[in-house]
């Protein structure tokens, strides 16, 4: 039975994916390319194995994960290494820390200016990666010609509120938050 059946069947799904999994996919992608279009075309290939309650989980792991980062710190450091965040950019920037593997990330919440490890990255690429949000999604829909988000249950709480403690108008607020990158960005 193709993957075009099998969505007849599907009903809304509520279930991350296995962190391990997950990370694996993305260790893997970040170890076969040299790029984002690369990384992107490896987790189009490796989602495109698994089922479609994979590709979901996956989907909503990512959702999760960057929900987990929506913070007035890590929106700082966004702005700092991108010159400027704003919402939509500021998904873009969460996607792409996400998309840098577990290390980075787990680093990176609970110390946003660890992010300075990676701006040999960031200057090769805008340290963003909106693509990265829809690679699910993407796979999904050419897997059953049907929209992901019909199938999806989310379980997630999403963070919507951020009290900032930082100011883009107050150059010392921000460096209080993230030292290293602003010291870098700033030269």
């Amino acid at each position: 039975m193709n993957r075009k059946e099998l969505v007849k069947d599907l009903k809304p799904c509520s279930t991350l994916m296995g962190e391990e999994q997950y990370w694996n996919i993305i260790a893997a992608s970040l170890a076969n390319s040299d790029d984002q279009s690369e990384q992107y075309a490896y987790i189009v290939k490796a989602l495109d194995k698994l089922s479609l309650e994979e590709i979901i989980g996956f989907s909503l792991t990512t959702s999760h994960l960057t929900n987990e980062i929506y913070t007035s710190h890590m929106w700082c450091a966004g702005y700092i290494m991108n010159g400027g965040c704003s919402d939509d950019g500021f998904i873009d920037f969460r996607n792409w820390v996400v998309s840098r593997g577990k290390e980075v990330y787990y680093a990176a919440k609970a110390k946003p200016d660890s992010l300075i490890n990676e701006v040999d990255v960031a200057e090769d690429e805008y340290a963003g990666f909106e693509e990265f949000g829809y690679v699910a999604g993407t796979v999904f829909e050419n897997a059953t010609e049907t929209k992901i988000y019909d199938y999806i249950d989310s379980p997630i709480k999403y963070n919507l509120d951020i009290t900032f403690d930082w100011d883009d108008d107050d150059e010392e607020s921000m460096r209080v938050i993230c030292p290293q990158l602003y010291a870098y960005y700033d030269e």
